[in-house]
């Protein structure tokens, strides 16, 4: 532990940070700071060249506000304490939990982090001070849908509430339920468990007759059934049940040193995305050997006297699939970069998928001549935020979604285009819109997606057609417009470059009369992302080349991208994101070349580095 005194532009707000501030909050703090001093020193970590609070973040945020207000400097120095990413890991989430006023959606969101690094239940609980049913209750909660524990956070929905919506682990039928139910408990719980669970079921059948009335479960036998077979009366505690024997067998897997595993009740839906992964085989040792040989001699003396029939020849055969099988394994190798995907199978069986999880290391590229202005990835997101602003627009303009239809299906149909010519490609397809959240600091820009679950999310998946029918004409159209937005893609992907797609994409923004410079600005991630001549090249773009060599003498890189932020004008868009971009159909890289961001893996992202280093 140390106590260093870096600039403030050397500092960042570090994604460990689990508390929600409000912003009054926030400006009181500054108030009282610039009255009296930062009396409590700042708690951060060093990561990829700059400091990252993960204690002290109201504080942090207070001296951006008065930076802003020009009452300090960003060459300002400030106390923080230094510890390893590790420790920021554990503390900032101690910490948290020590706060009374910790909200529990936070709790929430803090104890699904701690899963996901690795720890279980009791590793929680025990490291934390907290009861272990608490921790299981939390970590329950974290399944619902992220649109619900913003509920939660916003106290709009009862924790209650939230615990009866976790009878199900469908997020669209969570959003349904809590919707129709308006919120209240009881009415919740008692549309999640009209059904009793069958006791032929995988998840009954996984967990056990005897481990379930073990716990107080009782079964309703079915009279016209074989046997004891019934239903289940408590479907919530075959689901507890379940998800703890299957944490516990993922605790095994962990312990062994797989790199990754992921146990749910029902198979990963994109496990076979992955590639499966598949053990090594290994020679027989001498003993397993000799055993091998004197089972198959043992075997045949068996069927020439008796036949291949005869029953002893079974546990031979048995014996004989055991060794087979333990030749087969996975090495430390494979498990090192390995994950394990475990759940339930129909037949209470446990399923089982291996597969890659560490990314093999690429090799870095090679480029001749000086560095191109954009970089590859951050074209890409920034295309993709150009995406979800315009989505948004033709969400609320029903009549253009209908014109963009109209033109895509006259295009295809009419004058032979191909559908990956168009922005709108007739088919069910959402367009993904994610981006790194550095990227969407400054901005709310919600994705259409979000938006259509939560206002039509009373539409069921059955009767859907009579359900729609029965829409207003106001409802189908605001239903059109946002089916057809979510679609809608002028995405530049990482290698590519612009084509007849993104001409018509500009189009489609330009129709929707979007002002994108009001729905996005420019957040400091941005600039920590670019190359330091690219940052040179902005500045020179849009303040003049005598302000662009003057910041061309600043050492530090991370000093550089504050002053290129706090220099440029109120509204500046990157080249990526203005409308009218790719007006031109055949414009190509020369014009946008994605390679002048993020170029953390490129040689002149290194020499920056050194750079800074020396200075």
């Amino acid at each position: 532990m140390a106590i260093i005194h870096p600039k403030l532009s050397q500092l960042r707000l570090s994604p460990l940070n689990q508390r929600r501030v409000k912003p009054s909050a926030v400006e009181a703090m500054a108030d009282d700071i610039e009255a009296h001093g930062l009396l409590q020193n700042l708690v951060a970590y060093e990561d990829d060249g700059l400091l990252w609070v993960f204690a002290g973040g109201r504080r942090y945020r207070a001296l951006k506000i008065l930076a802003k207000r020009k009452r300090i400097k960003s060459s300002d120095t400030f106390p923080v304490e230094l510890r390893t990413k590790e420790e920021a890991i554990e503390l900032s989430l101690a910490e948290n939990f020590q706060r009374e006023d910790m909200h529990p959606a936070d709790s929430i969101r803090a104890f699904a982090a701690l899963r996901d690094t690795g720890m279980d239940a009791e590793d929680i609980a025990a490291r934390f001070g907290q009861a272990v049913s608490f921790v299981y209750k939390m970590l329950r909660l974290s399944a619902l849908a992220p649109a619900l524990i913003d509920l939660i956070a916003k106290d709009q929905l009862s924790l209650e509430a939230a615990r009866a919506l976790t009878l199900t682990d469908d997020h669209d039928q969570q959003i349904k339920v809590c919707k129709a139910a308006n919120g209240h408990a009881h009415t919740i719980r008692r549309m999640l468990t009209t059904e009793k669970v069958d006791t032929t079921s995988g998840a009954f059948l996984f967990v056990g007759r005897e481990a379930y009335e073990a716990k107080g479960g009782t079964i309703t036998i079915d009279l016209f059934s074989q046997g004891a077979e019934g239903f289940a009366d408590d479907p919530e505690l075959v689901r507890e049940l379940a998800e703890e024997k299957l944490d516990a067998i993922a605790g095994e897997y962990r312990a062994i040193g797989w790199h990754e595993v992921r146990a749910a009740l029902e198979r990963p839906y994109d496990l076979y995305m992955k590639g499966s992964m598949y053990p090594a085989t290994r020679e027989p040792t001498e003993d397993e050997a000799t055993r091998l040989a004197a089972i198959d001699a043992e075997m045949e003396a068996i069927a020439q006297a008796e036949g291949e029939d005869s029953e002893r020849i079974d546990p031979l055969t048995d014996e004989r699939d055991a060794i087979t099988d333990s030749l087969r394994a996975f090495n430390r190798e494979q498990v090192a970069v390995g994950g394990v995907a475990l759940w339930v199978a129909h037949d209470g069986s446990l399923g089982r998928g291996f597969y890659r999880a560490k990314a093999e290391p690429k090799p870095k590229a090679s480029h001749d001549g000086p560095a191109p202005l954009y970089g590859k990835s951050l074209f890409a997101d920034l295309t993709r935020i150009k995406t979800r602003i315009v989505q948004e627009a033709v969400a609320s303009d029903s009549a253009l979604a209908l014109d963009i239809m109209l033109d895509s299906l006259a295009g295809q149909l009419l004058h032979g285009a191909h559908s990956f010519q168009m922005a709108l490609e007739v088919q069910a397809k959402t367009v993904a819109t994610d981006v790194p959240d550095e990227l969407m600091a400054t901005s709310d820009v919600r994705s259409v997606e979000d938006m259509m679950a939560t206002r039509f999310a009373t539409i069921p998946a059955e009767g859907r057609f009579e359900a729609i029918r029965a829409m207003s004409t106001e409802d189908k159209m605001a239903l059109l417009a946002g089916l057809i937005a979510m679609t809608v893609d002028g995405t530049v992907f990482a290698g590519g470059s612009p084509g007849q797609r993104h001409h018509n994409f500009e189009q489609i923004a330009r129709a929707s009369g979007v002002d994108i410079a009001t729905r996005w600005t420019a957040p400091i991630g941005l600039f920590d992302k670019m190359r330091r001549a690219a940052l040179i090249d902005v500045l020179r773009e849009e303040v003049g080349a005598p302000s662009a060599e003057n910041c061309a003498t600043i050492k530090k890189k991370a000093d550089l991208a504050v002053n290129v932020s706090e220099r440029l004008s109120a509204g500046w868009l990157p080249a990526p994101m203005r409308i009218g971009a790719f007006d031109q159909p055949e414009r190509g890289p020369e014009d946008f070349d994605p390679e002048s961001f993020d170029g953390e893996d490129e040689d002149s992202e290194v020499e920056d580095m050194k750079a800074d280093e020396l200075a």
